[in-house]
């Protein structure tokens, strides 16, 4: 296809039969660019397959409907169509299995010429041209045809182009008496339907909302006490049941993500998108948001725990969406600290780790603390203190141990320290007792027992 001719008449013209065919054949083209340049091709209403049951035979019909396939040519199923013993004839089919259901433009030379007007010794005498289908079942998966360029020449015979709508799937067992066509499927991710191509779509008539009277307001009923719906008044676009964008929705006016010109060519967002793009597969709302419903998040075995009942999170596998008014508390919970508590009791004597230095036993004594509710702790602040102290006997150790002038201290030698991994973490907690004599096992100190218990305090 290079160019586009047109028949152009004039008076006293002498015109043949190719005349005639050149006329329709501009008209035919012209509509069926359309509908492949402004569409994506596809089912555009009905063909459901539909499987029943009739006296314990299984059977499977094409219900009524339309397609346009990729060269934009319109295919008409006017009644259902029910596969039968010439599908399995037609397609040769001889094995048991999942068959793609493929509808096909067809077109047949029908309707002789009257009696008497026929041209003797000549074949092919047809006044005219049949539009139907025809059903072709290929094993699944396939995909008999590639997708058409923007110039690929229409053969208008799907015989030699092999272009074709598909429709779903079914089961075919060739030597079954009762089930030969049995549990038709729709494909999702393979069918495709009638889709649009376009940069703009306005609802028409244009209507200014703020000049009615009164003023319309979605927030509220129309003036007749009905809900306002994207008709009443005609001021908007409906699109149902469902809307998809593969990349970003944007609503109201658009805005960047990016820094202004003159600054920095890029901008950190905390916490970073999923996305590898920032913005891709986004919703940028330059307006108000208004949510009649709730708002609901995604909560996995990986997220966050909150203080919920137990399990929370949820099991791998098992995913929850929390609403609003859930997600929030968990989520600021988050960004709390979390309070644990840890204490151990040392022995000095006994204390097989432990040192004596300038006249004092010194060792650091590690304790295990876990919290509950915060997953990860990137930093912690250790409060540290002694408890049931006891003090060696008085005699003779415990006033031998003062001979020297000592006096009698329990101390930190510096402050403690906590290190997490996961909602685990290590305390320790370096002291200095005494006085104290001797060597590790068996030091004589006068502060022999004493508990440390420590607060620790966690944050997110």
């Amino acid at each position: 296809m290079s160019t586009i001719d047109r028949v152009r008449f004039y008076d006293g013209e002498f015109l043949r039969a190719f005349d005639f065919s050149d006329e329709q054949t501009y008209h035919l083209e012209m509509r069926r660019r359309v509908n492949r340049y402004l569409h994506l091709y596809g089912i555009v209403q009905g063909l459901n397959l539909v499987g029943s049951t009739n006296s314990g035979i299984t059977q499977v019909s094409i219900m009524s409907g339309l397609a346009i396939d990729a060269f934009g040519r319109e295919i008409y199923v006017f009644a259902p169509y029910t596969f039968g013993d010439s599908d399995i004839t037609a397609n040769r089919i001889s094995l048991a299995g999942t068959y793609d259901v493929w509808l096909r433009y067809q077109k047949t030379a029908s309707t002789p010429p009257s009696a008497g007007y026929g041209v003797c010794n000549q074949t092919n005498q047809y006044t005219r041209w049949v539009e139907s289908f025809s059903v072709v079942l290929l094993a699944n998966p396939s995909n008999p045809f590639a997708e058409l360029g923007f110039a690929a020449d229409d053969t208008d015979d799907p015989s030699l182009d092999q272009v074709g709508v598909l429709l779903g799937t079914v089961n075919v067992d060739p030597t079954s008496p009762t089930g030969t066509f049995y549990g038709p499927l729709f494909d999702p991710n393979r069918c495709k339907l009638l889709g649009v191509i376009a940069q703009n779509i306005q609802a028409p008539p244009t209507w200014d909302a703020s000049q009615g009277n009164p003023p319309f307001s979605f927030l509220n009923k129309n003036p007749a006490g009905v809900l306002n719906t994207p008709i009443s008044p005609p001021a908007s676009l409906e699109i149902t049941p469902n809307v998809f964008a593969d990349q970003n929705l944007i609503v109201g006016q658009d805005f960047p993500l990016t820094a202004p010109s003159g600054g920095a060519t890029t901008i950190t967002i905390t916490p970073g998108p999923t996305v590898t793009d920032p913005g891709a597969g986004s919703v940028k709302i330059a307006g108000d948001l208004f949510v009649q419903g709730n708002i609901y998040n995604l909560i996995t075995s990986s997220s966050p725990s909150p203080q919920l009942p137990s399990p929370f999170p949820p099991p791998p596998g098992t995913n929850l969406w929390l609403a609003i008014n859930t997600y929030v508390p968990q989520l600021v919970q988050q960004f709390l600290p979390e309070i644990v508590l840890g204490s151990a009791q040392v022995t000095v004597h006994a204390d097989s780790t432990a040192s004596v230095s300038g006249g004092y036993a010194t060792n650091t004594v590690t304790t295990t603390v876990k919290t509950t509710r915060l997953k990860q702790v990137t930093s912690a602040i250790v409060l540290a203190s002694f408890s049931q102290i006891q003090t060696t006997d008085r005699s003779p150790d415990f006033d031998a141990l003062f001979a020297g002038g000592s006096s009698l201290q329990l101390s930190l030698t510096t402050p403690p320290t906590a290190s997490f991994v996961g909602q685990t973490g290590t305390v320790s907690v370096p002291w200095l007792a005494g006085p104290a004599s001797g060597t590790a096992p068996g030091i004589k100190s006068a502060i022999d027992v004493f508990t440390v218990s420590c607060v620790v305090i966690c944050s997110p």
